[in-house]
């Protein structure tokens, strides 16, 4: 079975994300407060592949690096939201949501005695 290097595939893919996002920006597709929101947004969708490779290998971590992935996509999602006008309380709503979803999805996995 081949091996590969998850940590350098992720910088790799982190700087194709950062790379796609100042792109748009030089094309004038988005403002600049708006880079940041989706690059954590971006990070956060490739986290939660990240945390799909390692439940497929087995290994320790990958609940935990589910739910840092979808910590970055509320969080980068909703600072997007908020740039472009929406109400700031959603942001509270959504890491709220996030929370109780991490919280049961805890809860329901299954022991290892």
């Amino acid at each position: 079975m081949a091996r590969f290097h998850l940590g350098l595939l992720t910088f790799g893919v982190f700087l194709i994300i950062v790379a796609i996002w100042i792109a748009a920006f030089l094309l004038a597709s988005i403002t600049t407060e708006n880079i940041v929101p989706l690059i954590l947004l971006s990070s956060g969708v490739w986290t939660i592949v990240t945390a799909g490779f390692k439940a497929v290998k087995s290994e320790e971590g990958a609940f935990s690096t589910f739910g840092w992935g979808m910590l970055l996509i509320v969080l980068g999602g909703s600072l997007y939201m908020v740039n472009m006008g929406m109400n700031p309380v959603y942001t509270v709503v959504f890491v709220l949501a996030l929370i109780g979803i991490l919280a049961a999805a805890a809860a329901l996995r299954p022991s290892k005695k």
